[in-house]
């Protein structure tokens, strides 16, 4: 009977009654110690009186439940997962909420006029009260706001700027960028007010040159979420002024053209649902481009974007490289969002980033459903190599060691490469002395061929002065690397389709060392060095008779004497080598080893082709007998 009459009277619940006599305190929804109010909320006076009528119905004898009745009365929603909002929230998001922002509710019409009458009697914290009560509406109607709430915000952030700068407003306009835990995980909902939130925020510190480090966390926070308001056109110049925190040189348009081609051949090509990877990924193409340089929809591209965190730099590289790692720690292997790839690229203008990409970039290149922002993450870390420290040495070791096997894929590569060469002036000689390495070791990538022509197609003659110098460092080593040095150059030329500017790379290998390793050699190393350099210098004289040569010689045997200008070309370059080396012999040799007569004279016949056939082809029988004439 009892149970009956508990269950009629539950009801009583929801009715609203006024609140308990006495010194009771009632128990119910939550409310901030600080806050005032104009329209007082009747639900927290309709909780607590419910509460009290329970207690007071309760039996006296029996097990006492009453403890356990007052926490399910606290209204607690739950997400999609069934989990509690309230525990949640601090992991959901990285940015601290203050607990005690006074916020005073004022009618929608009256907004402009509340917060204007407040500025003219310079009252501060009634200013931050109103406008931190307007924002809260929002927050808590973010599906339908309130027209006039927001176009008063607006209006309000055009004529008064400066009333968002405040601490308080800037944490309640923030809390309006973070995602709404209550949403599906696959509905990003309206985007308005965030929108709208941007847009105060860009307007308040437009002409701000220190901004607040938590516009940083909420960015990064939508940035590994549903990206709401980051690939957003009308947050553009907001996004773009917080990635100057980075430091991140962004790929131009006309580079990231080609990837359409590559995500069609690639992705599509191995079987993958087009229609599930435009829906996935639907916004790829636009964040690269709207990240580009702050030029595309922005009224005043030159003035709105502009160096906002130089004075937080070290203090956000640490929270960005924190904020990677513990994601990368959570998605280990190939379930990796491409979100996260997003980030990654966004932030490598840390050379930590850069570092954590490049060690994984060749498992998120193989990987068809991160084709399109691995990519471009490739592209970022080869355009953000510019300080050749060791950082980003370790991270060109890393790119040179990437295997690829599709050709879509090989070209946007060696397109990135080309890039990087053009970040710092020793990024050439750093790339190719790894890729010579490599190409010598045991695991020696495929691609080296194909990267070693990008890179004299890149700077001929740059390139073959740093090859050379590469070659004379093998040389200097206490194994005898001359045959393998014969083989991989005929192989670099023949790749080269013989264009190599040969003078050039002679005149590396008469460079003259005086580096402590080079003076530190035993004397044998140091002789053995000298004929193998006189070898190289006789080979790529060699190696310089194109078949063009050969074409124009067998013409010109034939009496036929009409195109002679490509013979008369290989002569002149012969020349300049020859009297290179007779000059190397007689000024730089004497001062690098100590040598005697029968050995110099060795040398000069050598490069003056003086010797017998035998002596040019004892190391590896090349030229063949057929060439040998």
């Amino acid at each position: 009977m009892d149970r009956n009459k508990l269950v009629q009277k539950k009801p009583l619940l929801g009715r609203r009654a006024l609140p308990p006599p006495g010194d009771i305190i009632p128990l119910g929804a939550k409310t901030r110690p600080g806050s005032t109010s104009e329209s007082t909320d009747p639900r927290s006076l309709g909780s607590g009186s419910s509460l009290s009528e329970r207690k007071r119905e309760l039996p006296m004898g029996g097990v006492p439940i009453a403890p356990k009745k007052t926490k399910l009365i606290s209204p607690t929603s739950l997400t999609p997962l069934g989990k509690s909002v309230d525990t949640l929230r601090p992991s959901s998001s990285n940015v601290a909420t203050k607990p005690d922002i006074k916020t005073i509710d004022v009618p929608s019409n009256e907004l402009v006029e509340r917060v204007i009458e407040a500025d003219n009697n310079e009252d501060d914290d009634r200013i931050d009260g109103i406008l931190c009560g307007a924002l809260k509406k929002l927050k808590n109607n973010r599906a339908k706001p309130d027209p006039a709430i927001y176009f008063s915000l607006m209006y309000l952030a055009k004529v008064k700027p400066l009333l968002f700068e405040s601490e308080d407003v800037v944490q309640c306009t923030c809390n309006l960028l973070k995602r709404d835990i209550g949403l599906s995980f696959k509905s990003k909902g309206n985007p308005l007010v965030s929108v709208l939130a941007c847009n105060l925020l860009f307007h308040a510190f437009l002409y701000d040159d220190n901004w607040h480090e938590i516009f940083v966390k909420v960015y990064l926070e939508d940035a590994m979420g549903e990206r709401v308001w980051i690939d957003h056109p009308q947050c553009r110049d907001f996004c773009n002024n917080i990635q100057t925190a980075f430091g991140t040189k962004m790929a131009p348009r006309h580079l990231m053209t080609p990837l359409e081609q590559i995500r069609q051949s690639v992705t599509y090509g191995e079987g993958s649902s087009p229609s599930r990877d435009d829906s996935e990924g639907g916004a790829e193409s636009t964040p690269y481009h709207s990240i580009d340089e702050g030029d595309m929809g922005s009224d005043q591209p030159g003035e709105a974007v502009s160096a906002r965190y130089s004075l937080l730099k070290d203090s956000i590289e640490v929270y960005v490289v924190d904020f990677i790692k513990d994601h990368l720690t959570r998605r280990q292997g190939m379930d990796t969002p491409r979100n996260l790839l997003r980030v990654l690229t966004a932030t490598c203008g840390f050379p930590e980033v850069r570092q954590m990409a490049a060690t994984r970039l060749e498992m998120w290149l193989q990987n068809p459903k991160l084709t399109r922002p691995a990519q471009e993450l490739l592209m970022s870390v080869c355009l953000n190599c510019d300080t050749h420290g060791q950082e980003d040495v370790e991270v060109i070791g890393q790119l040179i060691r990437v295997r690829l096997k599709t050709k879509p894929l090989i070209n946007h590569y060696l397109l990135s490469m080309r890039e990087l060469l053009n970040q710092h002036t020793e990024n050439l000689n750093t790339v190719l002395k790894h890729t010579i390495y490599n190409e010598l070791s045991n695991a020696r990538n495929p691609n080296n061929m194909a990267l070693l022509a990008a890179i004299f197609q890149h700077s001929p003659e740059t390139a073959a002065k740093y090859l050379a110098v590469v070659f004379q460092e093998l040389l200097m080593n206490r194994d005898d690397y001359l045959r393998a040095v014969r083989a991989l150059f005929r192989e670099i030329v023949k790749s080269l389709r013989y264009d190599m500017d040969f003078p050039a790379f002679c005149r590396g290998l008469m460079t003259e060392k005086t580096d402590k390793q080079f003076s530190e050699m035993e004397v044998q190393f140091k002789d053995r060095m000298l004929m193998s350099l006189t070898d190289l210098i006789a080979l790529a004289a060699l190696l310089s008779v194109t078949p063009a040569v050969r074409e124009a010689v067998a013409a010109y045997t034939r009496g036929d004497r009409k195109d002679m200008d490509i013979l008369r070309s290989f002569q002149t370059q012969a020349c300049v080598m020859q009297r290179d080396a007779i000059w190397w012999l007689h000024t730089v040799i004497p001062n690098m080893f100590s040598v005697n007569q029968q050995e110099f004279t060795q040398c000069v016949h050598k490069v003056l082709f003086m010797e017998n056939a035998d002596a040019y082809c004892s190391k590896d029988n090349w030229p063949p007998e057929s060439d040998r004439g």
